[in-house]
């Protein structure tokens, strides 16, 4: 107990301010090299970590695929030579994924496996497991859930456009800025109360109400622009694609329409899990924040050429006993 009083009273020094200052000035920069490094330098080695295997080798890009993807390049009228840095590999899971940015070390778009998929009977089902288990193909919910994943080749190319266009956006430049800018900000909060009301005479559980309380805050304000920005990005890519061109106004509808199949079939599948994960329209749930705008309000932007203003909302649990 006495080496633990000795080490906060030494973080009260001048001294130990400064080791303070020096600490959260390295764990800023952790932070941002955090963001930076796996889209960048080591982009080639994050890409190797969610890709696709089999039998202990990467699944290649399938021909038809590479050609919808080019036809998606040169639908979104991308230059030739930018072309070469924007590359498709196969991911593992069924959501389509996107790392890396501007620059030489491009940007990859993962593709799912279901993409592959041109009718139900392509699927391998003893591939697919909800909650480690197997699924009762024959049910309404296993039924529905197959008929998901396959997606129409225009749903696919709206799918890669919507990463394209995310990816040079300059979405992933704001996310690396905020949490820089959280970390210091948490810092310089803290130090500006410990001297502003000199809490360091305090006892020490004031100094730890304090710093919990400005993280929280930091948290916060760092989970709010991030949340912001995101879904401000897929509004203003979403409309557009859907003004672009009809694949992907098309594209787009279908793409959204059989994402919410797909939820709506794992909210049945998975239980408690699944009532927790999706609604009942199939969008996702989330906890406080809005990670993302709702698959139902994303569909309807496909849907009408003018802007939704009515969302659907979620039913009651009246109205779901009723």
């Amino acid at each position: 107990m006495a080496a633990r009083k000795t080490i906060s009273d030494w973080f009260l020094t001048e001294k130990g301010k400064h080791v303070s200052f020096l600490v959260a000035g390295g764990l800023s920069s952790a932070v941002l090299v955090g963001h930076i490094l796996p889209n960048t330098i080591l982009v080639s080695k994050y890409r190797d970590t969610i890709r696709l295997y089999s039998k202990g080798f990467s699944v290649p890009v399938p021909q038809k695929i590479q050609e919808r993807f080019s036809k998606t390049l040169e639908l979104l009228q991308i230059e030739p030579n930018e072309q070469q840095n924007i590359k498709p590999f196969m991911v593992a899971g069924f959501d389509i994924y996107s790392i890396g940015t501007f620059g030489r070390f491009g940007r990859h778009i993962g593709i799912p496996a279901n993409f592959t998929y041109d009718k139900v009977q392509d699927i391998d089902k003893s591939k697919i497991k909800v909650n480690l288990e197997s699924v009762v193909w024959d049910s309404q919910e296993g039924k529905q859930l197959l008929n998901s994943l396959v997606l129409p080749e225009n749903a696919q190319m709206y799918a890669m456009a919507r990463e394209i266009k995310m990816r040079n956006s300059y979405k992933f430049f704001y996310d690396t800025f905020f949490s820089g800018v959280a970390v210091i900000f948490v810092y310089g909060l803290s130090s500006f109360l410990n001297r502003k009301f000199n809490l360091f005479l305090r006892p020490r559980p004031v100094r730890v109400i304090n710093y919990t309380l400005v993280s929280l805050l930091g948290y916060g304000n760092y989970a709010l622009c991030k949340d912001v920005t995101q879904t401000m990005y897929e509004r203003q890519i979403d409309e557009e694609l859907r003004e672009t061109h009809p694949v992907f106004a098309e594209g787009g509808r279908e793409f959204y329409t059989k994402i919410l199949e797909r939820n709506k079939a794992l909210r049945k599948l998975m239980g408690k899990e699944g009532e927790r994960t999706y609604s009942v329209l199939g969008n996702e749930n989330y906890f406080i924040r809005s990670k993302h705008m709702s698959l139902v309000h994303r569909k309807q932007i496909f849907e009408s050429k003018d802007m939704p203003t009515d969302t659907p909302r979620e039913p009651t649990k009246e109205q779901l006993i009723s």
